[in-house]
């Protein structure tokens, strides 16, 4: 199977916006969306959105943050966010895809490690992230303000 990783590009705001919205069954505003792309995708140092396409379809999606503790040492983590895979192409091998290309970045960065949160109830992802080589050794928590 040909997947391409590739940086998210503006004329594909909308259709990774579906893709996000179908696997994650939430909502928000596109132009908002397409705003703060605007502002954060020059960064390419502190922000990367990746995708994955099938002959120029987009598959899969994923948001990498970079970011420093100042009280731990100099390198920097990244963090990520949406990581996602159309159910249509689930167990094909494009998540990761998606998870190497963020380690190569982390790498390139001198990111000490990767870390995320993910939901409770998405037991098949965990078993992912494991069989991947991540750690659920630690417990995430949020509060929506």
């Amino acid at each position: 199977m040909d997947i391409k990783i590739e940086d998210l590009k503006y004329e594909d705001i909308e259709e990774a916006y579906k893709l996000t919205s179908l696997v994650f069954e939430e909502a928000y505003d596109l132009d908002e969306i397409k705003s703060l792309y605007l502002k954060l995708h020059e960064d390419k140092n502190q922000y990367r959105f990746l995708v994955a396409k099938k002959d120029n379809v987009i598959v899969g999606f994923l948001f990498l943050k970079k970011a420093y503790n100042l009280f731990d040492g100099n390198k920097p983590f990244m963090t990520l966010w949406w990581v996602c895979t159309h159910p249509d192409y689930r167990r094909l091998g494009i998540a990761t895809k998606l998870l190497n290309e963020a380690e190569k970045i982390g790498q390139e960065n001198n990111c000490e490690l990767i870390c995320f949160l993910s939901e409770n109830e998405r037991v098949d992802a965990h078993a992912f992230y494991i069989k991947n080589g991540y750690n659920m050794g630690f417990k995430g928590f949020m509060k929506l303000l």
